[in-house]
Order: C-alpha cells, then structure tokens, then sequence
C-alpha cells in the first residue's frame, strides 16, 4: 500500500502563491487558494466560474478547454489531454518527447506553430503496467481519450448515462452533487482483469467523492489494482486528501493524484440562482437533410431508445490499436464533406458524450475551427460582463431519454458554417426544433456517424 503526491516535486509544475475571490450577485462568494499550476499555465486560462441551476450544487468551473460548456480550437481541446498525459509520463519516470511550452503558448493565446502541434498529438510511448484509461461522462469523455491517444499497449474506454438495450453493466456508481447521478461501465469481458494500473481521467477533481465511489466500484470487483486520478482542476481540501489516504490504506491499494492546478476553494456562500424559465425549442422549419456517413465500424448494440453506436467512441472500450484507426475515419470524414471551403469559419456541435470523434474531425477539417458539445448541465445565463455563459438555449433529443439537452453561447460565436455531428439519428423530425435553431445563425450540414440502414 503506498501513498504518493509526487506532482510537488514536479519539474514541470509552478508554485505561484495565488489567491482569487469570486463573488456572483447576491447567488455565490467563493475563494480560491492556488498551491501549484503546470508550469507557465495561467490560473485564469483554465477556467471561470458560473452558477448551476441545481440545488445539489449551485456553482460551476466553467472549462475554456475541452469543449463542451463553451467552443473551443479543436487543437487546444486535444493539446489539454496532451498536458496531462505528460503528468502521467513523468510520473511513471518515462523519458519523453515534449512540447509542453508550445502547448502552454497554445492555451494562453490560441496560437502555436502548428507542426509542432501536430508533432505533440503524434507523440506515443507505453507505460510500464498494464494499463486502462477510464473518461468520465459527460464531460470529460474527449479529455480522457485525448490523454489515451498517447499511450501504447493500452485500453480506453468512458463511463455513461446512458442504458444500453441487452448488455448488462459491469458496475455502476454515483456522483451525488450531479444533476445525473449514475455513471454506467459496458467494459469487455476480461478488460479490467487484465489491468495492473486504471487511469481515471475528469476535468475537475472538487471533493473528490465520485472519483472514491468509481475506485470503490472498482476495487470490490477488480481487487489490488493501482489507481492515477487525472484532471485539469483538483481542488480537495486536506480532509478530502485524506479520504483517499484512508481508501488507500484500508483496500491496500494505491492511489494517486495528478492534475494541472492544485488548490482549494472555500465556499462561503451558494444558492441556486432564479431564472426565468425559457422554453425547449420549437422550430420545425430545419432544412438541412441528413447525411449519414457511416465510415467506422457501427456497433449491433442499441439505446434504450433505438440509437445506433460507433466502435470507436470508446463507450464499449477500445484498444491502443483500434484506435489508430480514428486518424483515418478523420480524414475520410473530411472528404466525404468535401473539405472546408474558403472563408469558411465552421463550428463542429458534437452531441452529449461523443465528444472526442467531433474534436479529431474539426482538427483535420479546418485551422478556424471551434468545436463544442450539446449538455445536460443546466447552468445559469447572464449578459454580465466576465461571466462566461452568456446565452442558451434548451431542447430535447430523441437518445436523450427526456432529459434537457443545452447549448451556450452560440450568438457571439464569428462562424459561417456548422457541421452537427450525431451518432445515430433514428427519428428525423424529432431533431427539427435545434436543426431549425442553428440555421438562423449559419447554414448546417447535418451528418449521422451510423446508418439506420445498416448492411450487415
């Protein structure tokens, strides 16, 4: 049993003594104590803070990185799990090819040599343990597969919402301060068996609870494993640390934490904001016909609802090698859509978890993309200026089980042209209402990653 924070004494991490208050209207009063940062990050590139329509937890760290609440260079989406991947690699005290400052340049101003760039993503090198990479649903699941893209010999897969028609789960568990609690595992037979070391992989580390309840959930089925817990923000109190060091040591595992910003806020007030109620969107005018593109391999599972599955989303796991097949389904992607056109400043929507297929196609489609992903998280809008979310919009989806489905900010966005990425479209009429939405602001090209006319 071993207990480690070995990030301390990182050589690529800074100390920069920093301390911020944050106070929202009469809803939120929240400080931040910043230990250390990835060397050269600024504190206030990787995130703001906004208010959560949710009485579980009132108050959101909004990410500028990932590509889910706000639209973000597909570039710097990827170059984020790239930065956490070389927490893990110096911790496994692997030597490795860097571009780390160029990375951190790319953050802070949306600029870096793109050769470059595209050397950092190509990068590869193996861990000395078995290893499974897990992303976490909803939001983390493209930041999860951007850091397992670098690793060799290695297995991905995410947790979902969602219930898949026939499969039983391999283990479920929660996230209580959630507005969807459950998390689901479809891991193949054998997957978590194998495994020496499990990679967790989130955005944000706040208590640290679901990441306790996942190596709890873990641990009592696939006993005696090693556990690395990554994300861009970890903000456990000394109590919280301490709960991992008790997990630890009472399952006599290991237990680890890395992240690009260790702090801890103290929250000195929060309640859920009042706001006025706004109306799941109605248009039925879309005039975008949908183009099924089905150039990776569509799974025989179905959603609870009839939806169709891609392989290489990495829901049901997918291998180091299986992956290497994503570059390609890219660029076969981007040929079947023509290419970007001229003066085109496209936006790629990708929908809920199926976020990182999305983020790969606007990297190989266009140096002026942004990419971003439809959201359950209900979060609180205002036109005040420096808070992050601005406007939104709400609606619902035929694979979404009921659930509201949000997109923020798409109005102040400088874009001609937008690419909305489903995995599976069964039921066309139902996606008319957010069809009709996106083309007041520009013309839409509408595209199913699976066919419902499946050859078999």
């Amino acid at each position: 049993m071993k207990t480690t924070n070995r990030s301390m004494s990182s050589t690529i991490l800074d100390q920069p003594n920093y301390q911020i208050n944050y106070k929202l209207w009469q809803q939120l009063d929240l400080s931040i104590a910043v230990d250390y940062t990835y060397k050269g990050l600024p504190v206030e590139s990787l995130f703001s803070m906004a208010l959560r329509v949710n009485k579980k937890r009132q108050f959101l760290f909004v990410s500028p990185l990932i590509a889910k609440h706000l639209a973000v260079s597909p570039a710097i989406a990827l170059g984020t799990g790239t930065l956490l991947a070389y927490l893990l690699m110096e911790d496994a005290e692997i030597d490795f090819l860097s571009h780390a400052e160029e990375l951190v340049q790319l953050i802070k101003t949306g600029e870096a040599d793109p050769e470059n760039i595209k050397e950092a993503f190509a990068y590869k090198t193996a861990l000395p343990k078995k290893t499974i990479f897990i992303g976490m649903a909803e939001t983390a699941t493209g930041l999860g597969h951007a850091v397992f893209q670098h690793f060799e010999d290695a297995a991905y897969i995410h947790t979902t919402r969602e219930n898949i028609s026939g499969l039983t789960p391999s283990f479920v568990f929660e996230e209580e301060h959630s507005h969807a609690t459950s998390h689901i595992v479809y891991a193949p037979k054998g997957m978590f068996e194998e495994a020496e070391t499990i990679v967790l992989i989130d955005d944000e580390i706040s208590t640290g609870n679901t990441f306790v309840n996942l190596i709890k959930a873990l641990d009592d089925q696939f006993p005696g494993k090693k556990y690395k817990a990554l994300s861009i923000l970890d903000w456990r109190s000394e109590e919280q640390q301490e709960k991992f060091r008790e997990l630890a040591e009472s399952r006599k595992i290991q237990v680890d934490v890395l992240a690009l910003v260790k702090g801890q806020f103290n929250l000195h007030h929060s309640e859920s904001p009042n706001e006025a109620a706004i109306e799941h969107l109605t248009g039925s005018h879309g005039v975008s016909s949908l183009q099924e593109l089905a150039k990776a391999q569509q799974l025989s599972h179905k959603s609870a609802t009839g939806q169709d599955y891609l392989s290489l989303t990495g829901r049901f796991g997918l291998t180091s090698s299986e992956h290497a097949e994503v570059s390609r389904w890219a660029e076969q992607m981007v040929q079947a859509v023509g290419g970007a056109k001229d003066g085109e400043k496209p936006l790629i929507i990708g929908i809920g978890e199926n976020m990182y297929l999305p983020i790969r196609f606007a990297y190989a489609l266009s140096s002026n993309a942004l990419v971003q992903t439809t959201t359950r998280s209900p979060i609180f809008a205002s036109t005040n200026e420096d808070y992050p979310i601005k406007e939104k919009v709400k609606f619902l989806l035929p694979d979404s089980e009921g659930v509201d489905q949000f997109l923020y900010n798409l109005k102040e966005l400088d874009i001609n042209k937008i690419y909305l990425i489903a995995e599976s479209v069964v039921d066309e009429s139902a996606w008319q209402p957010l069809l009709a939405y996106l083309e007041e602001k520009a013309s839409v090209e509408w595209i199913s990653l699976t066919t419902a006319k499946r050859r078999d």
